[in-house]
């Protein structure tokens, strides 16, 4: 049988008051928007001689974090509505093509004006502008 030795050290620690004086509170946050994007918020808050830093931290935390997901969740959400127009786009189009498939009858190109071959539109003459007045 191995026997094992076991220390145990206590230590006496006073209790004595933290000198140290917390004058600001800075936290960040930063957010996943998907796709290799992100988005971060940072705020700070300055603090003033009898402030509970402890509440003011946790506000502060607060703060970022209600403010980054509202901001987020309108990113995510227009991103969401571009995908959605694209793919409306592309079947708008679709359904275009297969009526011109069904109906055999494309629709005319408002720039494509008919002329008779080996013709140009009719002009004026300054003769007959002259005549006209």
């Amino acid at each position: 049988m191995i026997q094992t030795l076991q220390t145990w050290t206590i230590y006496q620690v006073k209790n004595t008051t933290n000198n140290m004086e917390i004058k600001t509170v800075t936290y960040r946050r930063v957010l996943n928007l998907r796709n290799y994007e992100s988005k971060s918020l940072e705020m700070f808050a300055e603090l003033h001689p009898g402030d509970n830093a402890d509440a003011e931290t946790s506000h502060l935390m607060e703060q970022v974090e209600r403010k980054i997901s509202e901001q987020a969740e309108l990113a995510i959400e227009a991103k969401d509505l571009r995908k959605e127009i694209g793919e409306l786009n592309r079947e708008i189009a679709r359904l275009k093509s297969e009526k011109d498939n069904l109906t055999g009858v494309e629709e005319p190109d408002p720039d494509d004006i008919p002329f008779d071959p080996g013709t140009s539109p009719a002009t004026s003459k300054d003769s007959d502008v002259r005549n006209y007045f």
